[in-house]
């Protein structure tokens, strides 16, 4: 199965330092975001990844090459960074490199997660989409996602604050699996974005699935949150 890392944000809210480096780079306890992500996928037998690259490609092309030296297989696809497609629209271009089922994540996110474990979960509901989901406080939540069993019966993205509580709700984690056919949702060369445009269209008409983290779930969203967990994950 190949793995999707989208790695093209401008990292606005870390600059200075993504002013010269793309945000994947940036070194997180000994090593860049985007090498534990690799290397959590590596855990679990997933060796071939598509990486859509967009702000400062260069850079990323540089570190990693073509995978080898970490023992994975890259390939590359690059968007505009003049005319960005959109969480979504970024994996339009790899449309052409795949067969089979996929899955998609992001390239600044820790996290940990059982993919084996959400790869056979997939397949036994035979989804047409699995989507990752964690709790967390109802109160400045980006996404909700109501589950009702273990399907997604709704999914709002930036959810009206004034209709949220402070209890723990379901929301997105951003690492799904997909069937090949999503791609009927995803015009090419359009700015999409999964929780705006996609999702809430597909758990109204396809078998969407929630599969729930329990482990951590941390975005490198500013300099505060990566000064805390440069020291967290430390690399042994």
């Amino acid at each position: 199965m190949k793995a999707i890392i989208v790695a093209g944000g401008r990292g606005k809210r870390l600059r200075p330092i993504t002013d010269v480096l793309p945000k994947p780079l940036i070194d997180v306890g000994g090593q860049p975001i985007l090498l534990h992500t690799i290397n959590l996928f590596k855990k679990h037998n997933i060796t071939d990844f598509i990486i859509a690259l967009c702000y400062l490609p260069e850079e990323i092309i540089k570190f990693f090459g073509d995978g080898s030296k970490f023992g994975v297989k890259i390939t590359y696809t690059y968007e505009d960074p003049n005319n960005p497609l959109g969480t979504a629209g970024a994996i339009s271009l790899t449309k052409k490199l795949l067969n089979g089922t996929f899955i998609v994540t992001y390239a600044d996110i820790l996290r940990d997660l059982n993919i084996t474990q959400m790869i056979n979960f997939h397949k036994k509901y035979q989804a047409f989409a699995t989507l990752n989901v964690y709790k967390r406080l109802g109160k400045g939540a980006a996404s909700k996602v109501v589950v009702e069993g273990n399907r997604i019966v709704n999914f709002i993205e930036r959810p009206d604050q004034n209709g949220l509580s402070e209890e723990l709700i379901w929301s997105n984690g951003s690492f799904y699996i997909f069937q090949p056919e999503i791609f009927n949702f995803i015009k090419e060369d359009k700015n999409i974005d999964f929780g705006s445009d996609i999702f809430p269209r597909i758990v109204a008409s396809k078998k969407v699935f929630a599969f729930p983290t329990t482990g951590y779930f941390v975005d490198i969203g500013n300099t505060e949150q990566l000064e805390y967990d440069s020291e967290t994950f430390k690399v042994k």
